[in-house]
């Protein structure tokens, strides 16, 4: 029989966001995040259209696996076995699973023991259906992902995003020449990350966007107009798009069906993925993401514009 996970001390996890500064025993709603062990079976598979709206019929959705059902029953238990938690909402993905979990008052508990809880009844429930005892570790990889909901993030925005999960893999899957990635893209004598519709910077019709503080208010309506004229016409917008009226470039030509090249800074992560509004873009073709690699929380300096706007210059020129 595994060991019952209050038995040990937890490990680091591999996989894992920790707010060292959040008290883990206080009330708080959190976005937890549990990946998939790499020698475990798939959770589900991803059936719909990924072209219908979610929530529609027909929309993209996961039928889950046998292992998926046990872990989904395992979730909605958990609120039962300790009603210090209630659980908002959840999904199964094929290789990982989302859940909106509040703890409603002081715990004397950390969140680990909770979490580590639903992993061993996982393991515990899903050995009835095998030939084996399987353990939790053998279905999860080491660790979680927690995200305390923060007042500057949306519980609303929280749902959104973990019910529209089926919906971008679905599009990803079945879509998937407007979510490449590619981590060596060559322009010119440098190697850049890239990400989304990689047929955009062969398109030979693009034009750096650029509002300099030189230009008079004239010159700069000229430029406007020509840009968003020409992106109506299907010209690929080059651009970082910092300043205020570079923003609002990309906004007017994005309600033409526009398409951009985004150049950022930063670069991608393990699990990169584009915000829900450049992520929907992509998958409409829209739009490619270029960065320039420098480490996360690289604070944007004004060499950095700089280099971000040459890059967009010689993309426009190629």
């Amino acid at each position: 029989m595994p060991n019952h996970p209050s038995d040990k001390k937890p490990t680091l996890p591999h996989y894992h966001k920790r707010a060292f500064s959040h008290n883990y025993h206080a009330p708080f709603i959190y976005h937890i995040i549990l990946k998939k062990a790499q020698i475990c079976e798939s959770f589900g598979t991803v059936k719909g259209d990924a072209r219908i709206a979610s929530g529609n019929p027909g929309c993209a959705y996961i039928q889950e696996t046998l292992l998926g059902r046990v872990i989904a029953k395992a979730i909605l238990s958990l609120q039962y076995a300790f009603p210090i938690l209630q659980i908002y909402q959840f999904i199964i993905m094929p290789d990982h699973i989302h859940i909106l979990l509040r703890v409603r008052e002081w715990s004397e508990r950390h969140l680990d023991y909770y979490i580590g809880r639903l992993i061993y009844n996982i393991g515990i429930k899903y050995s009835k259906f095998t030939v084996k005892e399987i353990c939790g570790e053998e279905i999860f990889q080491p660790g979680y992902c927690d995200k305390p909901l923060l007042i500057k993030r949306s519980l609303d925005g929280l749902f959104r995003y973990i019910r529209e999960n089926p919906h971008r893999l679905a599009m990803r899957q079945q879509f998937p020449h407007f979510f490449q990635r590619v981590r060596k893209l060559r322009i010119g004598e440098k190697d850049y990350e890239a990400y989304g519709n990689l047929f955009l910077i062969r398109n030979p019709d693009k034009a750096a966007v650029k509002i300099s503080r030189k230009f008079t208010l004239e010159e700069k309506l000229q430029k406007q107009s020509r840009w968003l004229s020409d992106a109506a016409k299907g010209t690929v917008l080059v651009s970082p798009f910092i300043s205020q009226e570079e923003k609002a470039i990309r906004t007017q030509a994005e309600l033409t069906s526009g398409k951009l090249i985004l150049i950022i800074h930063e670069t991608f992560g393990e699990r990169y993925k584009p915000a829900k509004h450049d992520f929907d873009l992509c998958s409409e073709g829209r739009v490619l993401i270029i960065s320039l690699g420098l480490p996360p929380q690289t604070p944007l300096s004004r060499e950095i514009c700089n280099q971000m706007n040459n890059l967009s210059q010689l993309i426009a020129n190629l």
